[in-house]
């Protein structure tokens, strides 16, 4: 064993004082979880919209409404010493004596079977599943018909213009009623999102539901997330690529190469134990593990520009450098990295992406939350140009960039737990909507030499 610095005589002393009280909890098994919150009346839908139908169970996993997922309890001693030898070498280690106490906690907090781990603010609170998988919970019941609306009024305000929006409903890690979830835990984000589909629906505007495109698989719902990450896999974001490409092929006129799609047209390289997600972060690595990270290059040519105007970046290349972040992936540091942004970069307020190898084809604008990141390289192939914006970050009037760019189609993905989110629905700069918007072309935004 590395011999433990002197700063940290102190931690050690903490350190056994910690686990002598946890061995004696554990002992007594004492488990809290939070009340449970009271039901969410939805709106009524219309007879067109198709309720959400429960997963089968699957025969992978414990899946969505599968049977509760038993496991066997190590004794308790045998339990303690598991952990001693775990956190020793933790203490140890380099990577992580600067989080050792978020380590130890959330060491201890698995050594007593804890389910619910609170958090300063409740809405990083983290959550063990019966699979295993962590998550945050959306624990509020909550009223985003009027999200809704202003995606409703966004679509009118644009047919105006002769450009059509989209609106993608991105699934969440959770799903309505799940199963898998603590006794006691409710999360509301899937109601959030079947609030605004309904809304959309009696509206009239174009939207898909990306929740029944991974339902159909059968797969169990953990397999498109990370264990312990909000956030859904590459393999998830490509397989909603390609309902997403279907649809822009069948309804939008959009011309796209069947290699683009296939997912064997790409090379997938896995970096193992690489990535502590956001909810890992809060509990440490003992606590809940730690996951893959896979990179998924096409092996067809490519060439792109991606432009972040904001930060002065541009980036020129084939896909893998100029929309992939590999430095991201470099080495593994847990608790500062973030290895998801090895797609797209990260969340910019406005990014613009040059296909080069489609000259000719569709401008999108995409209005977008975190999830996009994993899926932005692979939409970038079906498109001229891909302009996104984050409107959680976005400070000028989008409508005035609409007007400038004139996208042939304008996206809206979010997941379901970002509907809950005002600033992501403010796409107006006042609430009087009718009067129109005079167009300028914004200075700081240039578009770079080809």
């Amino acid at each position: 064993m590395s011999p433990v610095r002197p700063h940290t005589n102190v931690g050690a002393v903490l350190f056994l004082g910690l686990m002598l009280a946890g061995a004696l909890m554990l002992t007594a098994g004492s488990v809290d979880v939070p009340p449970a919150c009271a039901g969410v009346v939805l709106p009524e839908r219309p007879a067109s919209y198709v309720s959400r139908s429960p997963l089968s169970a699957s025969p992978a996993g414990p899946g969505h409404r599968g049977a509760p997922h038993q496991e066997e309890t190590e004794p308790v001693m045998e339990q303690v010493q598991s952990f001693i030898d775990q956190s020793e070498t933790t203490a140890n280690s380099a990577l992580d004596q600067g989080h050792f106490f978020i380590q130890l906690y959330g060491g201890l907090q698995d050594l007593l079977g804890r389910t619910y781990v609170e958090d300063a603010d409740p809405r990083y609170s983290v959550v063990k599943l019966s699979d295993g998988t962590l998550t945050f919970v959306n624990s509020e019941p909550m009223d985003v018909t009027g999200h809704g609306r202003s995606v409703a009024r966004l679509a009118d305000v644009l047919e105006d213009r002769d450009i059509p929006l989209l609106y993608v409903q991105a699934p969440q890690k959770l799903q309505a009623e799940d199963s898998r979830l603590p006794h006691g835990v409710e999360d509301y984000g899937d109601s959030y999102a079947d609030q605004l589909l309904a809304v959309l629906e009696e509206n009239g505007v174009a939207s898909l539901d990306l929740w029944e495109t991974f339902a159909a698989t059968g797969r169990p719902w953990s397999s498109f997330f990370f264990d312990t990450d909000h956030h859904w896999t590459p393999e998830a974001a490509f397989l909603a690529y390609q309902a997403i490409s279907q649809v822009l092929s069948e309804d939008y006129g959009f011309q796209i190469d069947p290699a683009w799609t296939d997912p064997g047209s790409y090379t997938r390289t896995t970096y193992s134990d690489y990535f502590l997600g956001s909810q890992g972060k809060r509990v440490g690595t003992l606590y809940g593990g730690v996951d893959d990270i896979e990179l998924w290059a096409p092996t067809f040519k490519t060439q792109f520009t991606y432009s972040i105007p904001i930060y002065d970046m541009e980036r020129t290349g084939p896909f893998e450098e100029s929309l992939l972040f590999p430095e991201r992936i470099e080495e593994v540091d847990y608790f500062n990295g973030n290895p998801y942004t090895l797609y797209a970069g990260g969340d910019y307020p406005m990014a613009r992406i040059y296909n080069e190898e489609n000259t000719g084809g569709k401008r999108i604008l995409l209005l977008r939350d975190s999830y996009a990141c994993a899926l932005t390289p692979f939409l970038a192939l079906d498109c001229g140009e891909l302009i996104t914006i984050d409107l959680r970050y976005f400070r000028d009037d989008l409508l005035t960039y609409v007007d400038w760019l004139d996208p042939d189609l304008v996206m809206v993905m979010y997941t379901a737990g970002s509907v809950g989110l005002e600033e992501l629905f403010s796409f107006f700069p006042q609430a009087d909507l009718a009067q129109s918007l005079t167009t300028a072309q914004p200075p700081a935004v240039q578009k770079p030499d080809m």
